[in-house]
């Protein structure tokens, strides 16, 4: 190779290299002050325990009397009191239809016979009308989806009211007349073919009422529920149902929920049972219900052994009256504050001006654990007090209590916090 050609590659080969320093330095001095930052957001973080839990209720069976068809007059967790009708008793199952149908009709025609009064037309505006209406068939629609079929017909029959109520408001019709004579027509001509109860089913005590019965009810008492231990939790069988058993009364309001537990959940627990702590429950595959309970008792042989846990809660629906064995997590703490990095987190000085015992104005100076928030183009260094810790971030109390702060400053919603950075303090700008 020429010489003189290869002096002229070595020459330009170390021209690029300088131009390529001298572009570095350039950039380098041009962004040597960036920071990257991440948003302070609201989050809410809980503590849970999963476990497939038993429900035990203080239940007493109800018999049936008469041989028959039972038409039921309440629900399913409806409160029912000593005496109370429970189901009428019927010879057949036509008859028993006839008088579900009786009833229907009669509830029609006091509806439209209300909505036939003369002052009615007036007393509901039509926009709270038509939002009725669309409450209803938005009622329907997520009724029939979660399998509630009872509450659905309910909804349905809502959605037929608020129509004809509609109708009477916007002069569409004056008068249901001849729809309540064809009612009683059809009422009267249900009734000639079918026969009237033959009995009645009362309850013998005070309490809510559930139809289903599995074989549960007598397998743990309420008076053994701190001695039931994880072994006798695993012996929990069906007991067989003698005699002609139609329903149950849950005669206790309170009622408790069982389930396993580690040893260090244990530990967990029984510091929330000694300060009185409400825990919540979730049956996800029954309720969407939360539903709020205390700690009953927590039976463990030793502290390093696992344990039972028995919850006792009073609150009740249609959808958990009959559960017994079901999957559910226990949020036993949450906490909810501004989530940051880690990384995020430094130690600095804050200040403060307080008055002395003469009453002479003083400036005091204390290294606090904080975080720096870009401004605009400065940095503020803000104190934090820290209500949670994870892995790789903490939760940030966005309200701490009076006198937990040194300084009034602190880490508020949507601060830009700084997670990297060089060479950061207090009051220095961002280029």
């Amino acid at each position: 190779m020429d010489k003189l050609l290869f002096k002229r590659i070595i020459i330009g080969l170390l021209s690029v290299s300088i131009c390529a320093y001298i572009v570095y330095l350039i950039v380098s001095a041009n962004f040597v002050n960036a920071v990257q930052t991440e948003e302070a957001v609201s989050t809410t973080i809980s503590d849970e325990i999963s476990a497939k839990a038993f429900i035990i209720r203080d239940e007493s069976y109800l018999r049936e009397s008469v041989k028959g068809v039972l038409s039921y007059k309440v629900s399913d967790g409806d409160d029912v009191s000593n005496g109370q009708t429970i189901a009428d008793i019927y010879r057949n199952e036509h008859d028993a239809v006839s008088k579900k149908q009786i009833e229907k009709i009669n509830k029609q025609i006091k509806n439209l016979k209300s909505l036939s009064k003369s002052y009615y037309k007036d007393s509901v505006g039509l926009d709270t009308i038509n939002t009725q209406i669309n409450n209803n068939i938005f009622n329907i629609t997520e009724n029939v989806n979660n399998g509630k079929l009872i509450d659905a017909n309910t909804s349905c029959e809502n959605l037929l009211f608020s129509i004809c109520e509609r109708q009477i408001t916007t002069g569409s019709v004056s008068n249901f007349k001849s729809k309540i004579s064809e009612l009683k027509s059809e009422r009267k001509k249900i009734k000639n073919n079918c026969s009237p109860k033959i009995g009645s089913l009362t309850s013998s005590k005070a309490g809510y009422f559930i139809s289903a019965c599995d074989g549960y009810e007598k397998s743990v008492k309420i008076k053994d529920l701190k001695y039931l231990t994880p072994k006798k939790f695993d012996k929990i069988k069906k007991k067989k149902i003698k005699g002609s058993v139609i329903g149950k009364v849950v005669t206790d309001p309170n009622w408790y929920i069982a389930c396993k537990i580690s040893a260090d959940e244990a530990v967990k627990l029984a510091k929330l049972q000694n300060d009185g702590v409400t825990v919540y429950v979730s049956m996800p595959t029954i309720t969407a219900e939360k539903i709020p309970s205390k700690i009953y008792s927590i039976n463990q042989a030793n502290r390093k052994k696992e344990g039972v846990l028995v919850l006792t809660c009073d609150f009740m629906n249609s959808n958990i009256a009959d559960a017994r064995n079901e999957n559910t997590d226990i949020t036993t703490v949450s906490y909810t504050g501004l989530k940051i990095s880690k990384r995020a987190i430094h130690e600095g000085y804050v200040k403060k001006t307080v008055k002395d015992k003469s009453g002479k104005t003083v400036s005091k100076r204390k290294k606090v654990q904080g975080v720096y928030v870009l401004h605009g183009s400065e940095l503020i260094f803000k104190e934090i007090v820290i209500s949670y810790s994870g892995s790789d971030f903490v939760l940030c109390e966005e309200k701490p209590n009076e006198g937990v702060l040194f300084s009034n400053e602190t880490l508020q919603l949507y601060d830009q916090v700084v997670v990297k950075g060089d060479n950061l303090y207090d009051g220095k700008v961002i280029q």
